[in-house]
Parts: structure tokens; C-alpha cells; sequence
């Protein structure tokens, strides 16, 4: 995240203004359009409606508190109205500015808010969130197998794609840990018969004009589309250690908050 939104601050001014008010114009025509479509459904073998318990539980895997509301929004909305058991195993508690305690603490009343329970964050010396490092995949795989045992009816892992969204180093190693854990246990997963899909990614340019995502979600057998403006904002605003203007921004006029594709991962 923090590469795409340097990207932007080094943007002229006029070049800003410009962009912003192409965004605005363009999600103000999108969003009557958005709000008379229906959800998609992620799940190709089972219909969600006539019978969610054979997916089991969902795993959503991430590497920062925050990363469930900035990228995951519309699939998580889907989850609860559904009453879809998903359950958050965040790898890191985002100390990088030494604010982890109270970062642990916001992710906690977010998860409140959702009214998910059984979400875990992490804190141990091998995964500290950095951006300028990828975490050791055998860790992230063994934090995973350690988490699966503990909750065994998870059939269903999502995570992000190997681009990371943002190309955060931490982001990329959830994807890299979860194909090293896929390859660890490949037999044990296919008998349980676990089902993976990595969020796509987007870049910069494309993650604020929307179109691109939009189109490819709507196409996608794999997609949610949350049609609640200001949704991920709401939810944002708990996050009061990172709730500064450029996450304001994002959770505003990314695609993010209102589109998510995904990729099944075949293993």
C-alpha cells in the first residue's frame, strides 16, 4: 500500500486534481449502475445458497492489521450474509512504526464490529512487518499448519496473489508461505479437499479508475461486488492509529472496497 500511495504524493498538483475529479465523476456514474447488480458467487462446485456447510470455514490470511478492510471488504460483507464462519489469521501485528500494541488492540475491536471471533495476529520475531523484506515462507507455512490444526474445519483459504496488491514484500510472502504450505501438506489438503483463491491484483492506476476491475469481477466466476458506498471508511475509521488522509482515500475510491476477483489456485 505505502508504494502505490508514494506514487501518488509525488504526482504534480495539477495532475492530482485532475485524477481525483476523473475518479469522482466516474464512480458517480458507476454507482447506480453497481447498486442493480447481483452478487456474484466465489464458489464453483458448491451454490452458496442452497447449501454453505459443505464449504466449511473460511481462512482469510494477511499480513497487517487493516489489510482485511483496505483489500477485503466486499468478500467479507458476503461472508456475513451468508453467516459464513470466516475467520482472520494476521501474520503480523504492524509494528513498523512501534504501534503493534495498538494496532492489535483496533484489530480486536474491528473484529468485534464484524462479529467475527477466532481471528488470530501474530507477534513473533520472524514476521515483523517491513517493508523492505519478504518473511521466510517455511514460517508463514508453519504459522498456517498451526492454525489449520487448531481450527480443522477450514476448507476454504484466501489470500493475496503473488503481486501483493501493492507489491508489499509482506503481502507477497502470504502467497508465497500459502503455496509453500499447499506443497508441504499437498495430499493431506486434496483430502480434505481445501479450496485456494488469491485476490487479484491491480495496479495503481487501474486499482482508482475502476473500470478495468469492475469489468473483470463482473465477468469473474470468482467475485464479490459490495454495493454499500463509505463501507471499508466506516470500517477504516476504527483503525484511528492509520486512519490518516491517504488511507481515507483509498478506502474512499479504491476497487478494493468495492470490487474483488479471484483466482482458484490448482494444486
Amino acid at each position: 500500500m505505502q508504494l502505490n500511495l508514494y506514487i501518488f504524493i509525488k504526482m504534480s498538483d495539477w495532475y492530482q486534481n485532475s485524477f481525483l475529479i476523473f475518479v469522482i465523476l466516474f464512480i458517480a456514474v458507476a454507482i447506480p449502475f453497481i447498486q442493480k447488480i447481483k452478487f456474484n458467487k466465489m464458489f464453483d462446485i458448491t451454490d452458496i445458497d442452497k447449501d454453505i456447510s459443505s464449504i466449511g470455514s473460511v481462512l482469510l490470511l494477511i499480513a497487517h492489521p487493516d489489510d482485511e478492510i483496505m483489500f477485503w471488504t466486499p468478500t467479507i460483507k458476503y461472508f456475513l450474509s451468508k453467516n459464513i464462519n470466516l475467520k482472520i489469521l494476521c501474520l503480523s501485528n504492524g509494528n513498523y512504526n512501534g504501534l503493534g500494541d495498538l494496532r492489535e488492540i483496533e484489530f480486536d475491536n474491528v473484529s468485534r464490529e464484524l462479529n467475527l471471533s477466532n481471528n488470530v495476529i501474530l507477534n513473533i520475531p520472524e514476521l515483523q512487518d517491513d517493508i523492505t523484506k519478504k518473511w521466510n515462507s517455511e514460517k508463514v507455512s508453519e504459522m498456517i499448519d498451526d492454525f489449520i490444526k487448531k481450527n480443522n474445519d477450514i476448507k476454504t483459504i484466501i489470500t493475496f496473489d503473488g503481486n501483493g496488491v501493492t507489491k508489499h514484500p509482506n503481502h507477497i510472502s502470504c502467497f508465497e508461505g500459502l503455496m509453500y504450505y499447499l506443497n508441504k501438506y499437498n495430499d493431506e489438503c486434496k483430502k480434505k479437499n481445501i479450496r485456494v483463491y488469491t485476490l487479484k491484483s491491480f495496479n495503481f492506476m487501474l486499482q482508482y479508475t475502476w473500470l478495468i476491475p469492475m469489468i473483470n469481477c463482473l465477468f469473474n466466476k470468482y467475485g464479490f461486488i459490495n454495493k454499500t458506498f463509505f463501507t471499508s471508511y466506516k470500517l477504516m475509521s476504527i483503525y484511528i492509529t492509520q486512519f490518516n488522509l491517504l488511507r481515507k482515500f483509498h478506502t474512499i475510491f479504491s476497487c478494493y472496497s468495492y470490487f474483488n476477483s479471484y483466482n482458484k489456485i490448482e494444486y
